[in-house]
Order: C-alpha cells, then structure tokens, then sequence
C-alpha cells in the first residue's frame, strides 16, 4: 500500500499531494491505526510514520505472545522476511498493542488486540 500511494503522490500537484495524505491519515484515524502520513523534511515525499505511543511490556502472558509472535513470523515469512524478532511493543490508548519488529531498513510493525477473539492486524511498513 505504501508504495502505491507513494506512486500515486507523485504525479499529483503539492495540493493534491497534501489533499491525498489528508485523506489517508483520515481514513487511518477512523480505523484507529496508529500510524500517519507526512511529508519529508525536503517536501520531496511522503512517508507513513507510527505515532508517538508509550513502550511497555505486552500484556499478553509469555504463552499468548510466543503464539501472536509464532503468527507473525509466519506473516513475516510468506513476506520473505525470514527472521522475525520482536523489538518492542507500544500501548495503544484503546487497549491495542503496535509490536515493532526488529528491522535494519523501515519499520514493520502489526497492531495487536488481545481482547477475544486476538485479532492481529499487518504488516504495517512505516518510515522510522
């Protein structure tokens, strides 16, 4: 999706540019997602970034996470990314988890719920 988006920006005009992450940052905002769009500090793109959240601990017992990590790795694998670790884990106001990977290039991160039924939502590839 990233990617997509960024393609389209290009062939828009600056306010159609602001008017398109306006509009992504709406839609993540009502699906509660904790990342948004902004443009780079040369105004040259735009990149996806995970808001400013408290890092803690899961929640989860060691049990619950070792099977949401194991699920993720999974994920993780069909993307090509074979080694999934978890690097930290951000508390959501509303309860959900954003477990950041570790990762070299941009950041990949998936939204947990822990209330039942566990929902994990991602990838998410936002710009560190």
């Amino acid at each position: 999706m990233p990617i997509l988006f960024l393609l389209a920006l290009a062939a828009c005009s600056s306010n159609e540019v602001s008017s398109g992450y306006s509009s992504a940052n709406s839609t993540a905002e009502m699906k509660g997602l904790p990342f948004r769009w902004e443009k780079t500090a040369d105004g040259k793109a735009t990149v996806m970034r995970l808001l400013p959240l408290p890092v803690a601990p899961t929640k989860a017992d060691a049990k619950l996470a070792e099977e949401i990590l194991a699920g993720i790795r999974k994920k993780e694998q069909a993307n090509g990314r074979t080694d999934a670790m978890l690097q930290e884990v951000h508390q959501m106001t509303d309860g959900r988890e954003v477990w950041v990977l570790q990762s070299l290039g941009e950041g990949i991160a998936y939204v947990v719920g822990l209330k039942n039924p566990i929902r994990v939502e991602g990838p998410y590839n936002f710009a560190k």
